[in-house]
């Protein structure tokens, strides 16, 4: 009687167990329930790509000559500039425009202010985009004439020598008579020399000059002021003179410039700066 009585209770203790173990689980192992995750550690990555900087267009200027530069390029950072003759610089803060003049390696040598000249990479400038927006036309150069080839001449067989034959006496010359004395006749005079021009002629012909864009570097609208000067002796040759004021905006403001022209021949040769002497293009 008593084994089946322990039987009986062995199994009821088994079936007692097996419903009870999930909630005793805990407090027997004293381990939590585990908090299920919410998103997948393998979620797909996002489609949006990162944004790619712009990058400065490569361009070749190191073969450029000064006639295919434009007119104006603009400072992307600070540089300096220096007057002929002066010590001191002057700054160029970025975004000054300036006037290119020639290209030296990978640098670019600039004008501003009349005669001050600068040098910058040609990276820290606008060159490179303007030149991709506009490229420069080819230069053409005329290749050089070739000589002609000599005409071949074709020799003659020398003639044979002709028989000398001896000459007759040859009668006797009368003498002839005494000239005359050679009248001394006054010099023709010279032609006069050429006409000088006056102030009114020099000033109408330094007009004319700019009108037809002969210089580039200001136009007739900015001219405040015309004078005449005196006839100057450059290089061994003589020039008539003329000096036009214009006005002309710089980093420092409104400022009055100065540029001379130079007459030969009744037209104006060239113009300069009057304190350097440089030639204005």
């Amino acid at each position: 009687m008593k084994f089946v009585l322990a039987i009986i209770g062995i199994g009821a203790a088994g079936t007692l167990g097996y419903l009870m173990e999930p909630s005793l689980r805990p407090l027997l192992t004293k381990q939590k329930n585990a908090v299920p995750r919410t998103a997948s550690s393998t979620m797909p990555a996002s489609d949006v790509e990162p944004a790619v900087e712009a990058r400065v267009p490569d361009y070749d200027c190191t073969k450029l000559l000064p006639e295919q530069l434009p007119a104006k390029i603009t400072l992307k950072s600070e540089a300096n500039a220096t007057a002929p003759g002066e010590t001191d610089t002057v700054p160029l803060p970025a975004g000054t425009k300036v006037k290119p003049l020639r290209i030296e390696g990978f640098e670019v040598v600039f004008s501003v202010l009349g005669t001050a000249q600068g040098k910058i990479d040609v990276r820290q400038t606008d060159l490179i985009e303007q030149l991709v927006a506009n490229p420069p036309a080819p230069v053409v150069t005329e290749p050089a004439p070739q000589p002609e080839p000599a005409p071949v001449v074709a020799t003659k067989p020398e003639p044979e020598p002709e028989p000398q034959v001896e000459p007759e006496p040859e009668p006797m010359a009368e003498p002839e008579p005494e000239p005359e004395p050679a009248v001394a006749t006054a010099a023709e005079p010279t032609a006069p020399a050429a006409t000088q021009l006056g102030p009114e002629e020099i000033i109408a012909l330094m007009k004319s000059s700019i009108s037809s864009k002969q210089i580039t570097e200001f136009s007739l609208d900015q001219v405040n002021d015309w004078k005449a000067g005196e006839e100057e002796s450059i290089d061994g040759s003589s020039y008539q003179t003329g000096t036009a004021s214009y006005q002309a905006e710089t980093i420092f403001g409104t400022k009055n410039i100065q540029a001379k022209a130079l007459i030969q021949g009744g037209k104006v040769v060239r113009w300069i700066w009057p304190t350097s002497g440089l030639e204005i293009q």
